[in-house]
């Protein structure tokens, strides 16, 4: 028995020990019904607002604001300049230099891409529609998002639309690489073309109707991305003092709405309630001097100060347990912690620079070495700015766009646990796996959480062998969500057809329960191995009271990677067991009663022994993943199933050639 499965690329878009016992992190938070009251109240406010017109009032006070700013005859180079005006971490006197200095080829891509009208969105592309975007266009269906007061829209459609496309445009990340691409070259068309799309996007979305009101965290991402063209093409004498009015409008009403509008929870507040405050921070220091701004600094200061400690765990891992959305809060930390450090030195302390430092120590250790990040749990491909553009146009290179003064020196080798956030790393030169093993993200809610207890992503020799299934969509495509987040989509034991933990199609943002209880029994390294144990409980309430166990461990001396699974419990169950691949050939054979071997030809090549009970008899089937959100691919899953007497074993080893 035995065959190759040949993919067919079908693209749709040291010494001493450390020892971790014990759960992996404290239980969730309880939503009390005073928490509840609290919300619904906020919630009633923000309705009275909205209907009361307060959106038309912010757009008013902003439009108040701009023409006293032009009865004092500044120009903006003079007004960013100002006594008492805030500082950026682009300083505005730099900033021209900071352009061209900056400036690489991705960058100018990326702008002559904006110029022609073809941007490349989460997998798809915008199309030239007259002088700038049709903002409001889905670019998956091509959906009209309707301009009715933003807190009436309905999301989500199931009609394939996804308004993630339509926030994403309108984030602006091009701002930056325009400015770049005018000051490197002197070409007046990316000026012009800057001028043309914020006076269009002022035209086509009044404050407080249509989508792109309808998401404070895209208000407040967008108004980042506008203040830093602002610094950057400020020195452009060839831009109209009317016209940096008009945008200094629009940035102070966008601060009003902010102000409103927070995306707070009592418990399950989370990247969106930061990116609101970091809005604020740099609106606030633009604004610096005036009433309403010192407010929004204030304010905005206060918030990253609080939810760095309530959002981050003290190992540095963010709470909401996904590799993706922990690179975006990062960056909305480092270049929020920056403003604060520049603007009111005091609002943040030590303590918010050491938790950063600690956020940038993960993200270094989980990175291998080709600098492309793992993929458990959920990923938007999300970003702050594109101060790296190849950075935005390749996600998973996580490493890319952050401020760079808080990298750690090295990194480090062995068994490292981040036991409070859940993952594990071993790792041993160019060897690298990432373990997934806690709490449910979010306080419980897991929101960002895939069925992914105990899985594992592996790269051997520098070539990643075992890959997650990451993110291909949310609300363009409800099921292929949850077939994504599902047990199937893991490297992972599923007992009968259940998954680790409850969730539903039709809640695609919670876990209804945190059932595994995942937790580390032991992350160490000696001499000659390093080694990880954990244990879940996500099929213990079933009869057969099951419970799933993996070690992992690392051979130093012949880097042999030795994962077992075992499934306790009593009576018989149905099990399925996977291993999912990365994208790659796969030749198989039986080599004698319950073991078969499977050679993944390449560089390095890679040699797979596989030990399953005489019930279980392996396929070599097809399974996708999606590397970025939008597009999956087809890859090979190796699979074993069938009805056996518990308790049950599989020993899968790994061994690359050198």
């Amino acid at each position: 028995m035995g065959g190759v499965f040949e993919l067919k690329s079908r693209h749709e878009a040291g010494p001493g020990e450390l020892r971790v016992n014990g759960p992996s992190a404290p239980g969730p938070a309880r939503f009390t019904a005073w928490d509840a009251a609290v919300l619904g109240l906020r919630r009633l406010l923000r309705g009275a607002d909205d209907a009361t017109g307060g959106p038309r009032r912010a757009a008013r006070r902003g439009a108040v604001w701009a023409r006293r700013w032009r009865s004092h005859g500044w120009t903006l180079r003079e007004w960013l300049r100002r006594p008492g005006a805030g500082h950026f971490w682009i300083a505005t006197e730099d900033a021209v230099d900071w352009a061209r200095r900056t400036c690489e080829a991705e960058d100018l891509d990326f702008a002559r891409d904006a110029v022609r009208g073809r941007l490349p969105i989460l997998a798809a592309r915008t199309e030239p529609s007259g002088p700038c975007w049709a903002w409001r266009r889905d670019l998956y269906s091509g959906y009209e998002w309707p301009l009715v007061p933003s807190h009436r829209l309905r999301i989500q459609r199931d009609d394939g639309s996804d308004i993630r496309t339509v926030w994403e445009l309108s984030r602006c990340y091009y701002f930056l690489a325009l400015a770049r691409a005018y000051w490197a070259t002197g070409d007046s068309t990316y000026r012009e073309t800057f001028v043309r799309h914020v006076e269009s996007w002022i035209a086509d979305n009044p404050v407080g109707l249509g989508p792109h009101w309808a998401s404070p965290m895209d208000v407040a991402i967008r108004s980042a991305n506008w203040v830093l063209a602002t610094v950057l093409l400020g020195p452009a004498v060839e831009i109209p003092d009317g016209f940096w009015a008009r945008l200094l409008g629009n940035l102070y009403a966008s601060g009003l709405f902010l102000e409103r509008h927070p995306e707070w929870h009592p418990v399950y507040r989370g990247n969106h309630y930061v990116a609101d405050g970091l809005g604020l921070v740099y609106l606030g220091v633009l604004f610096r001097g005036d009433p309403a701004g010192e407010r929004w600094l204030r304010r905005g200061a206060r918030i990253l100060a609080r939810e760095i400690c309530h959002q981050v765990h003290d190992d540095g891992v963010s709470f909401e347990a996904a590799l993706g959305y922990h690179r975006l809060v990062t960056e909305f930390f480092a270049y929020g912690g920056e403003l604060l450090r520049l603007n009111v030195p005091g609002a943040a302390g030590a303590e918010y620079e050491a938790r950063v430092r600690s956020m940038y120590r993960f993200i270094r250790q989980y990175l291998p070495d080709s600098g492309e990040a793992p993929m458990l749990g959920d990923a938007d491909d999300g970003r702050l700015h594109a101060v790296s553009a190849r950075g935005l146009l390749e996600p998973r290179r996580h490493a890319l766009g952050l401020p760079e003064r808080f990298w750690p020196e090295s990194v480090e080798e062995g068994a490292i646990a981040f036991p409070q956030g859940g993952y594990y790393v071993l790792r041993k030169e160019r060897d690298h796996a990432i373990i997934r093993c806690g709490a449910v993200g979010l306080n419980g809610a897991g929101s960002h959480d895939h069925a992914d207890q105990l899985a594992f992503e592996l790269v051997l020799g520098g070539r990643r062998v075992v890959a997650d299934s990451g993110t291909y969509a949310y609300t363009r495509d409800l099921a292929a969500r949850f077939a994504f987040r599902s047990s199937a989509a893991h490297g992972v034991v599923q007992v009968g057809s259940e998954e680790q933990n409850p969730i539903r199609v039709d809640r695609p943002w919670r876990v209804l329960a945190d059932r595994t209880r995942a937790r580390c029994v032991l992350c160490t390294q000696t001499a000659t191995e390093l080694r990880f144990e954990g244990v879940h409980y996500g099929y213990a309430h079933r009869p057969s009271r099951a419970v799933c166990r993996r070690a992992i461990t690392v051979d130093i001396a012949d880097g042999e990677w030795q994962v077992v699974d075992t499934i306790d419990g009593v009576g018989r169950e149905s099990i399925t067991w996977r291993l999912h691949l990365a994208p790659t050939l796969v030749e198989w054979r039986c080599t004698g009663p319950g073991t078969y071997e499977f050679l993944l030809p390449g560089s390095p090549a890679v040699r797979i022994a596989l030990q399953v009970p005489a019930a279980m008899e392996p396929r070599v089937e097809e399974s996708f993943m999606s590397d970025r959100y939008g597009v999956r691919v087809a890859r090979p899953c190796i699979t074993a199933a069938g009805e056996l007497a518990l308790p049950v074993s599989v020993i899968v080893t790994f061994l690359a050639g050198r």
